[in-house]
């Protein structure tokens, strides 16, 4: 009995050094396309249009964020992050569009809707002190017609190599 216990305890540490190993070779090969933003302009200092797409909640609470600064610069950030991440540069024909959508199609200024439920996704417009946010997740209600579209639009320019983990 000693014999097989010992057996299965090498055979699980075998195990579990492979799948160090494995996961150590995986990292390596990960370019990383991240880069913290130390100073300058940020979502929180922007003086233009911020456009912010989030999703969160759920057991964990936590959020991630996505900005699109209307000069083209798509930063994320997570809710337990004390810094934003620089992820990309959007084309201004790109970044032109998303904005258009947004204050045209979807008429985010005038779109009251605030109902979040466990698991959400909200679309938020800002410039200066002006704020408007359309948040969704209950399942009993239901979601102004143009934002699930345009937040699967959104956040399928964002490769999923750049998405916040």
């Amino acid at each position: 009995m000693q014999r097989f216990i010992l057996t299965v305890l090498l055979f699980s540490l075998r195990l579990s050094t492979a799948s160090a190993q494995s996961i150590k070779a995986a990292d390596e090969k990960a370019p990383v396309a991240i880069e913290k933003t130390a100073q300058g302009v940020t979502p929180a200092t922007y003086k233009g249009r911020v456009l912010t797409v989030a999703s969160g909640g759920g057991v964990t609470g936590f959020t991630t964020y996505y900005y699109l600064l209307d000069d083209g610069q798509l930063f994320g950030k997570r809710s337990r992050d004390n810094t934003f991440s620089f992820l990309a540069k959007q084309t201004a024909a790109n970044t032109k569009r998303i904005f258009d959508v947004v204050e045209g199609s979807c008429k985010i200024k005038t779109t009251k809707f605030d109902k979040p439920g466990n698991m959400y996704k909200l679309v938020q417009w800002r410039k200066g002190g002006q704020a408007y946010r359309v948040a969704w997740g209950d399942p009993d209600k239901t979601v102004p017609a143009n934002y699930p579209r345009f937040y699967d639009s959104f956040m399928s320019m964002i490769p999923a190599s750049l998405r916040l983990k």
